[in-house]
């Protein structure tokens, strides 16, 4: 069983008048390098909704110039069809050649639907490896293993109720690359042949989940699967948790742009020590 991966979802950290703070995004970009396997930059994590186009466009630069290339995943997702392709123009100038991007989301939309939505961005990525970016729960879109099959790309990042199919996408589209949203599942991830974890977590805390990797199938899995669990249930799983996870490890200030329920910061402090 080849080691399994652990991808960063990263957080877009901003000032606190909301501005995008360009020090504090590139600081944890170089906090994350070396200890773990990549990023993921302006996803869900990433609050990419409450992002502009420019703001994109930096982010993706900023990744690219401290992960280089192999080991940087640009979500290009966006609600309309003109957006996303634009956004992968982008991506691609910037010498991106890993994207993501997620299905339309909030008007309803079948399988066709998102079959022209995924085709028009594939042409436009060209060569690049592009992953569809499957989390229902969100998007109010459902795409079933079949229908994802007949899209051709390359892999897929599955969150939500999609994660929790991660055998039958890796069984329609055999020759996919998969990685789930479910941080702390990585070992059954892994089992069921998945590439591994795009986990916002360890954008805080990486060395749980790398340990986690490393532990699967041996004596210190449970250990090291424990510590994971310690680290979703102060966290709660959030942005708003990751973010003050962070500001308490001093990156960032914890500002969303996006509102959210607020987390425990004396539970977080137990992992920080802040």
């Amino acid at each position: 069983m080849p080691r399994p991966e652990v991808v960063s979802a990263t957080p877009t950290l901003f000032r606190d008048d909301g501005a995008l703070d360009e020090a504090a995004n590139t600081a944890l970009l170089t906090r994350l390098h070396g200890r773990v396997d990549g990023v993921f930059v302006a996803g869900t994590t990433g609050e990419f909704p409450a992002l502009d186009r420019a703001e994109r466009r930096l982010l993706t630069g900023l990744a690219l110039d401290v992960f280089g290339a192999a080991h940087t995943i640009v979500h290009v997702g966006a609600a309309s069809t003109r957006e996303a392709v634009a956004l992968t123009a982008d991506a691609l100038a910037a010498g991106a050649t890993r994207l993501a991007v997620l299905t339309p989301y909030y008007l309803p939309a079948d399988a066709e639907a998102v079959g022209r939505h995924f085709a028009a961005v594939a042409e436009a990525a060209g060569d690049a490896d592009l992953y569809g970016y499957l989390f229902p729960d969100r998007t109010g879109v459902t795409v079933s293993p079949a229908e994802f099959a007949e899209t051709g790309l390359r892999g897929g990042k599955l969150s939500g109720a999609a994660a929790a199919e991660l055998t039958a996408f890796r069984a329609a589209a055999p020759d996919a690359r998969f990685w789930s949203g479910a941080d702390t599942d990585l070992a059954a991830v892994a089992r069921a042949g998945g590439a591994g974890i795009v986990s916002g977590l360890s954008s805080a805390f990486p060395e749980p989940f790398t340990d986690l990797a490393a532990a699967v199938g041996t004596k210190d899995e449970d250990a090291a699967q424990a510590r994971a669990d310690e680290v979703l249930a102060a966290l709660g799983g959030t942005v708003a948790g990751i973010k003050e996870a962070l500001r308490q490890l001093g990156v960032g200030n914890g500002v969303l742009r996006m509102p959210a329920s607020a987390p425990d910061p004396e539970r977080i402090a137990a992992l920080t020590g802040g």
